[in-house]
């Protein structure tokens, strides 16, 4: 193997021109391939971190059929033996829970609809920090009689921090639910519907409100880094109760975000393939080339005893390392500039960044420097040199050694 190596290795610099062109053609072609994906998987990273990561989370427990009927007679009673099933299956890091319900808001003279999420706001921080976000005042302390109000609520019932609003609504199994509650803050969650609709409370106050002890609708499971999501969800529902519950990951409770992740993902990959099947193309005209260029060496080569086996081995070592040194040189140049853009994003215009930001977006776009990135596109260079090396080998293996060498 080492000679056929050598062998290789010296045929590539015989002709230095042909050999750099086809290295620079693997390389362009894996840059710009790294350029576009990192790009596109980063501005994905950077909407699910900020709608599911920061809302939502990346999976949450439910009682049978909650997500479909929403209210409190959905909602599930929190004991210890349910916790210690869901904190010790592999990859959970925290559970962090919630309860929601909607209730009648009334401030002087005027009323609305509002969402309440009841939090325990320790460890609500761990997803996203409250009080980072907060416009106005201050946040509340666990088991305070005090609410955080969204800024379009606010504005609309012009309330201020210190204000009290007042909040009617059904309780647990049909109890009246009413109090009085002081305005601790006031937030802008980047998100029109919600800061129009949202108002946070702590756990404990809201389950006295609702006449419940120690329900939650929701329980929002914090995943290790590395842990991926569709399998730990899996576990979770093996480690369960069966029939009992429901684990969602954000795919399943943002559908539409989502679909149009998926539809724009297929849109990049489409123009990959593009530069994929040009770079195809290039690299087998080279060995198109380099092939015909060397029909009566070939000849020479079985006329003195060299077994066709052993040249189409050089073959595709030599396009296997023209393949290899153009991977590396495009992945060593991109690197640099990969890991600076994901350490400082790109922002994006002022127009379509007042936009981005109405809808909770984070106005900017991230690249993303997996692994599996470079990993994906070093592998299907190797799958594009294998199968453009199959033209050589099936030359070589109808190669008639008399015609091969009268052809000079």
């Amino acid at each position: 193997m080492r000679t056929i190596l050598k062998l290789a290795w010296r045929n590539i610099w015989r002709n230095k021109k042909r050999s750099i062109i086809t290295i620079i053609s693997v390389f362009i072609a894996v840059f710009l391939a790294l350029i576009i994906r990192s790009m596109q998987l980063g501005m994905y990273d950077n909407v699910i971190k900020n709608v599911a990561g920061n809302y939502t989370g990346y999976l949450q427990i439910h009682n049978k059929g909650y997500w479909e009927d929403r209210n409190l007679e959905n909602s599930i009673t929190l004991n210890d033996t349910l916790i210690k099933k869901i904190n010790t299956t592999e990859g959970v890091e925290d559970i962090v829970p919630r309860l929601q319900t909607f209730s009648l808001a009334s401030y002087g003279n005027t009323s609305k609809g509002v969402l309440i999420n009841g939090i325990d706001i320790e460890k609500e921080n761990k997803i996203r920090s409250l009080g980072e976000r907060l416009s106005k005042g201050k946040a509340f302390v666990s088991a305070a009689n005090e609410v955080i109000v969204g800024k379009g609520l606010a504005k609309y019932f012009s309330l201020k921090p210190n204000d009290t609003i007042y909040l009617i609504g059904q309780g647990y199994h049909g109890m009246a639910a009413a109090g009085k509650f002081t305005v601790a803050g006031i937030i802008d969650l980047k998100n029109l519907e919600l800061n129009n609709l949202v108002i946070f409370m702590p756990i404990k106050t809201l389950r006295n409100y609702l006449s419940s002890p120690d329900i939650v609708t929701n329980l929002i499971i914090l995943k290790s880094e590395k842990t991926d999501v569709d399998k730990l969800r899996i576990q979770l529902l093996k480690n369960l109760p069966e029939n009992q519950f429901e684990v969602m990951t954000w795919k399943k409770m943002l559908p539409e975000l989502h679909q149009a992740i998926v539809a724009d993902n297929a849109g990049g990959l489409y123009m990959v393939f593009i530069l994929y099947l040009i770079i195809t193309f290039g690299i087998f005209s080279t060995i198109l080339m380099m092939t015909q260029e060397r029909i009566f060496e070939f000849g020479i080569m079985t006329a003195i005893g060299m077994k066709k086996k052993v040249i189409i081995k050089i073959l595709w070592v030599e396009t296997l390392l023209l393949s290899l040194i153009g991977v590396v040189l495009g992945s060593i140049v991109a690197y640099p500039i990969l890991y600076y853009f994901h350490k400082n994003p790109l922002p994006l215009p002022s127009d379509k960044a007042d936009m981005m930001e109405k809808f909770g977006f984070l106005p900017e776009i991230p690249f993303s420097i997996s692994t599996d990135i470079f990993i994906t596109h070093g592998l299907i260079i190797f799958g594009i040199a294998v199968f453009v090396a199959l033209y050589p080998t099936l030359k070589i293996l109808r190669l008639n050694t008399l015609k091969a060498m009268h052809k000079k």
